[in-house]
């Protein structure tokens, strides 16, 4: 009779194999967590870009329809509903349609001091858009995890 033998990894290999994994995995995570970040701010910059150029659309339509009062200065909020309400004086502005119907966040964005354009734009997904968060953002502040960003950038 002949004997067989089993065939297979000694337990020294199968720790190496996983000791190898470990260390690899070790230096893969942390660069990884770094292309996330800059993933999520390259979104966030993208929404806000696209906020920025409706809204650039709409206050060029608003000035050539004389019945749209737009102020210099004012602040515009809106969310996935497309208008785009004032926080002063002014008229709201329909800018949803020159955003896509699959755009969806909460966005504000700022009247140059002429009246005529934008100077920049806020978007963020989650949940409204305070006041007090329409400002410029840095890449560096979008990048360091927050859900908030603008466009162009300071």
């Amino acid at each position: 009779m002949k004997k067989v033998g089993l065939k297979g990894f000694t337990m020294i290999e199968l720790i190496v194999v996983i000791a190898i994994i470990a260390v690899l995995a070790a230096v893969l995570v942390p660069s990884m967590i770094g292309y996330t970040r800059t993933a999520r701010a390259a979104a966030i910059t993208s929404n806000a870009r696209n906020v920025y150029n409706a809204a650039k659309i709409s206050v060029l339509e608003a000035n050539q329809n004389v019945r749209i009062k737009v102020n210099p200065g004012e602040v515009y909020f809106g969310d996935d509903s497309g208008n785009a309400y004032a926080a002063g004086g002014s008229d709201d502005l329909s800018v949803g349609k020159y955003m896509g119907e699959d755009f969806h966040g909460h966005y504000a964005f700022v009247i140059s001091a002429d009246g005529n354009d934008v100077e920049y734009a806020v978007w963020r997904n989650n949940y409204a858009i305070d006041p007090s968060e329409v400002r410029m953002y840095t890449q560096d502040e979008m990048e360091r995890g927050g859900d908030i960003g603008s466009y162009p950038n300071s």
